[in-house]
């Protein structure tokens, strides 16, 4: 068993930026050029994130919360409109739809893959309600094949919260190309990141135009500062050129990064089967990749106290939306997301763990669970 109290052992950290030693050399060249604002790179990061998701059009915006609030500006969703969100999600998927002034309505999910629930989306619909905000939660595609049929009948959109999601598939698709758009983020614990940073993809030309706007002051296409025209509503949402010359290096690499998490998860996998109240949720299909290797455990303060006293990173699962204090709701409506926000957790998702580390924390959970 680990010896835990031996303050030798060296920390392991939850998740981490993983950099290529190559970011310097473009940050050089963007001081160099002292063009550091929404240029050049970040157009050559839109164009390699639309042609690997399959899209025709990326826009590259402040964070993947700027990318759901502007997807709903963009769909024209505003104030006295109602969009759906899954009751179990990070916070900021809420909070976008509040920034884009709509009001939000929050729905269950379901047991399995934690993605909202088709039945309780149907019956959430009401005469307000605009648009449905999906949520890719971990990696795993929300039920597409149900819930485009119920959104399409009802007249409403779908902006997919794929922030976890970039280089997985469902049902066939890369997760973002399903719906109106898909809403990527760049945040520091992402597959690539750039810090902060997010990303929009779609197909609608309309929609591309709109958002261009949006996030540069009314502007499609860029300006002076000076005497340019701004023929419509917009605000400052732009990414830069500082942070695209981050994100490009690591991006070159995604293909390398995605088979690491896919082996990442089944060496978890292998060495925590048939643990009693453990379960490791399935994975539906062979392009589905996580951001994350998660678990569901009946005992969860018990592991993450072994975990911790380890010296091994761990987070668990977000709270239910409707118990934070800006969504506060009945518990009643929410019994899948009470549940798996209880049991779920998130384990030591490092890029670059080694098989020592994976006997080191499968060891840990495995010896609290016997406990």
């Amino acid at each position: 068993m680990p010896n835990s109290t031996d303050g030798s052992r060296k920390p392991i950290a939850w998740f981490g930026p993983h950099l290529t030693n190559r970011e310097l050399d473009g940050l050089r060249d963007v001081l160099e050029r002292q063009y550091i604002n929404d240029g050049p790179l970040a157009r050559e990061f839109e164009r390699k994130v639309a042609a690997f998701v399959g899209t025709r059009y990326a826009v590259a915006v402040s964070s993947g919360t700027a990318a759901i609030a502007l997807s709903l500006m963009a769909a024209g969703i505003g104030a006295g409109d109602e969009v759906l969100v899954p009751d179990l999600t990070f916070i900021a998927t809420a909070n976008a739809v509040r920034l884009a002034g709509a009001s939000v309505k929050l729905v269950d999910i379901e047991p399995v893959r934690f993605g909202v629930d088709p039945d309780a989306v149907e019956a959430a619909i009401g005469p307000r309600t605009r648009a449905l905000v999906t949520v890719d939660v971990n990696g795993r595609g929300a039920d597409y094949a149900r819930l485009e049929p119920i959104c399409r009948k009802a007249g409403i959109a779908i902006v997919c919260d794929a922030a976890e999601a970039l280089g997985s598939r469902h049902g066939g698709r890369m997760l973002g190309s399903p719906g109106l758009c898909g809403c990527f983020s760049f945040s520091a614990n992402k597959t690539i990141t750039a810090g902060q940073g997010g990303m929009i993809v779609t197909d609608n030309a309309g929609m591309h135009d709109r958002l261009r706007e949006l996030k540069d002051q009314g502007r499609r296409t860029g300006g002076s500062g000076g005497d340019d025209d701004h023929p419509v509503l917009g605000f400052n949402f732009k990414f830069t050129d500082l942070q695209a010359a981050v994100a490009l290096p690591q991006f070159d690499e995604i293909e390398q990064r995605l088979a690491t998490a896919r082996r990442r998860d089944q060496a978890y996998a292998d060495r925590l089967a048939n643990q009693p109240g453990l379960s490791l949720p399935p994975q539906s299909e062979p392009g589905e990749v996580r951001q994350w290797t998660d678990l569901l455990v009946e005992d969860r303060a018990a592991v993450a106290a072994a975990l911790d006293a380890d010296k091994i990173g761990h987070r668990a699962f977000w709270h239910p939306l409707h118990r934070q204090a800006p969504y506060r709701a009945d518990d009643r409506q929410f019994p899948n997301s009470i549940d798996i926000s209880r049991r779920g957790m998130w384990l030591a998702s490092r890029l670059d763990l080694t098989e020592a580390d994976f006997d080191r924390i499968g060891a840990v959970i495995v010896s609290a669970l016997r406990r």
